[in-house]
């Protein structure tokens, strides 16, 4: 608001205007009378009234409506949407295909009897194994891992491990492979070997390694894989069938059959030999085996002879690597054209070794002077054990009439000694402690070892009847012992040819 004060004018006097605000300066700009008005609180009382004037208006009507529709007071809802609804139509196509492939598949594809079996092997029902891996030694040898191609036995193998596992280094077994093309089968002998591969393996920078089976029924012994060692021959209709075969397909295996069983020993019970591993200084050490046959009055068990050509070494290393493996010391003769026929398996034969377990005599065509003669033929020695059906047995066969026989059966059953009196005297009390198999094989392979009671052969036919005479293949009978253990004493009691 501006004040103005009045005082007399003259021609020479000064107006002063004195502007004094009546409001802040931070009070917002005056406002219209008209605007100020209109928005000035209305005092006026309200005063409802108790009539009102009420206005009604009917809508036309919708299309699709008939006269009763259009007049009832029945309100039209939308019907809900159950998930229900919505999901069965899902189902029922799902469903569908289902049931059309499960037609597909029984009409149009043969059913595998292995599928739901219980078990790895059978002896009676071929069982779909599938090739994993294939390596070839030279132009004619061949490693090839299999593995089940279904895996239904799984569920009993854990809970039943000990009766499951088909590794059990008390005999030497043998499965058949089928070439379903002519209708022939072959015998080959497994090994528990696997392939350890990783993302370089299956890029191609590394080669796979070659390792033994744990015998661990954690993993189901490997997932039940194993290895053929075979050697192609140009007339073999089985063995070109195998090695010819890709990784992915499928073979069809039938076993086991067991070709020889060791003879019992009272100390199986007892002890059981440490599982092969592939660091000797991993495999546990055989430290109570001396006090527990002293303690119970059990001889030592007996050497072996083993005479192998090519492929047929394959059940000794069967035995030896697997669970439960022979307990006694092997001398491994094996004949070849040349070493490098075995290459991938020399490490676990040096390891073998190493743990005084076998003793390797290699004899290779290749060097005349390594030939198998009859100067690596050693005499046999008696077995330690015989147990009293089989003493029984040998008795009645040697003895020449029914009085003589009847005379030493009741001999034996009187309790004539089983073993043998020639053995070495065993220490009293428990032996020496040993940290692993190899600080233990340190000190047993200064020990001298005893002549082999049992010999054992296995090669080509030819390689059979050079070492130990023929066998009668037409009959499967074992025949005569003769060849280079023949001429050196050995006879059908402690000679068996695989």
């Amino acid at each position: 608001m501006i004040n103005f004060q009045q005082r007399p004018l003259d021609s020479h006097t000064t107006v002063l205007l004195i502007v004094k605000p009546l409001s802040s300066r931070s009070a917002p700009a005056g406002m219209d009378a008209g605007i100020a008005k209109l928005m000035k609180k209305d005092v006026k009382p309200y005063l409802p009234k108790t009539k009102h004037q009420r206005l009604s208006y009917e809508y036309p009507g919708l299309p699709n409506e008939d006269d009763f529709t259009k007049h009832t007071d029945k309100i039209k809802k939308q019907k809900p949407i159950s998930r229900w609804s919505l999901t069965m139509p899902k189902l029922a196509v799902f469903g569908a295909a289902m049931w059309g492939a499960y037609v597909v598949k029984v009409w149009f594809y043969d059913a595998d009897d292995d599928a739901q079996s219980t078990e790895l092997l059978d002896p009676d029902v071929f069982h779909k194994f599938v090739v994993t891996h294939k390596q070839q030694i030279d132009k004619d040898h061949f490693l090839v891992e299999v593995r089940p191609k279904y895996n239904n036995w799984q569920y009993s193998y854990y809970a039943h491990y000990a009766s499951k596992t088909i590794w059990n280094g008390d005999r030497m077994w043998s499965v058949e492979v089928k070439q379903p093309d002519i209708l022939v089968v072959r015998s080959y002998t497994p090994l528990p070997l696997y392939f350890m591969k990783s993302e370089n393996t299956h890029a191609g920078r590394k080669e796979p390694l070659l390792r033994v089976v744990d015998n661990d029924c954690e993993d189901h012994d490997k997932g039940g894989v194993m290895t053929f060692y075979i050697k192609r021959y140009a007339d073999g209709e089985v063995s070109r069938y195998i090695v010819d075969k890709d990784v992915g397909d499928e073979l069809e295996l039938r076993g086991p059959h067991v070709e020889y069983k060791f003879p019992h020993h009272p100390l199986n019970a007892l002890h059981e030999r440490p599982v092969f591993r592939d660091l000797p200084s991993k495999v546990a050490a055989e430290t109570l085996v001396d006090s527990l046959k002293a303690e119970h009055g059990v001889p030592d068990y007996d050497t072996l002879d083993f005479y192998a050509a090519g492929t047929g070494i394959a059940p000794i290393l069967q035995v030896l690597f697997s669970r439960n493996p022979y307990r006694g010391f092997v001398n491994v003769h094996y004949s070849a054209r040349a070493d490098t026929e075995l290459a991938p398996l020399q490490r676990f034969l040096f390891f073998l070794e190493k743990l005084d377990r076998i003793k390797l005599i290699g004899h290779y065509d290749s060097v005349p002077r390594l030939r198998l003669t009859a100067a690596d033929i050693k005499p046999h020695r008696e077995r330690n054990y015989i147990s009293d059906m089989r003493q029984e047995s040998g008795a009645a066969v040697a003895a020449g009439s029914e009085k003589e026989r009847l005379r030493k059966r009741v001999a034996l059953l009187e309790g004539a000694p089983a073993a043998s009196p020639d053995h070495a005297p065993r220490p009293e009390g428990r032996g020496p402690w040993y940290e692993n198999a190899l600080q233990q094989a340190r000190a047993t392979a200064l020990r001298p070892k005893p002549a082999a009671a049992l010999a054992l052969v296995c090669g080509p036919d030819g390689f059979v009847d050079y070492v130990a005479g023929a066998k009668e293949l037409a009959s499967g009978e074992q025949g005569p012992v003769g060849g280079l253990l023949g001429a050196k004493g050995w006879d059908e009691s402690n000679v068996y040819k695989l």
